[in-house]
């Protein structure tokens, strides 16, 4: 729409990063739900005693923050760079769906060791929040060519 202010990629990197932390504070209360990054307790012995040996609490907001950054600043990054996309809601969606699942697979399989239970549903919460995410951000960018109402006369 004419008029309609872009959002800018920090102002989008800022929405996704505030997702993220907001599904890392509910997702958290149950351990089949916890992200892969905030599975401390299957971390190795050694990782495990550093962070007992910090604040336990201080450690987990940190790498929650630090994570929701990172994820927000991908996900602002791949919404920029779909902004031209007629579907670029659901192509964001599939690729952010696409980063978690391997993002969390490798976290998995290099230094936790989750049963197989908490390993699912963590890959699979990451679902709803991707999706969330995907659909905030679309919503705040203005609608792509294709999808314009003088796209069809031309």
């Amino acid at each position: 729409m004419p008029g309609q202010p872009r959002a800018s990629g920090p102002t989008l990197a800022a929405l996704a990063g505030a997702i993220h932390l907001g599904f890392d504070a509910l997702a958290t209360r149950l351990p089949a739900t916890t992200p892969p990054y905030l599975l401390l307790d299957h971390a190795g012995e050694m990782f495990r005693g550093l962070v007992e040996a910090l604040d336990r609490t201080a450690v987990i907001i940190t790498v929650s923050v630090m994570a929701a950054a990172v994820n927000g600043i991908i996900a602002a990054l791949l919404a920029v760079a779909f902004e031209g996309l007629p579907h670029r809601r659901r192509a964001l969606a599939w690729t952010l769906l696409g980063l978690w699942t391997l993002g969390g697979a490798l976290m998995m399989a290099i230094y936790l060791a989750p049963p197989w239970g908490i390993a699912l549903g963590s890959l699979a919460a990451g679902i709803p929040r991707v999706l969330l995410v995907a659909w905030a951000l679309d919503r705040v960018m203005p609608p792509a060519k294709s999808e314009l109402p003088d796209s069809r006369a031309a």
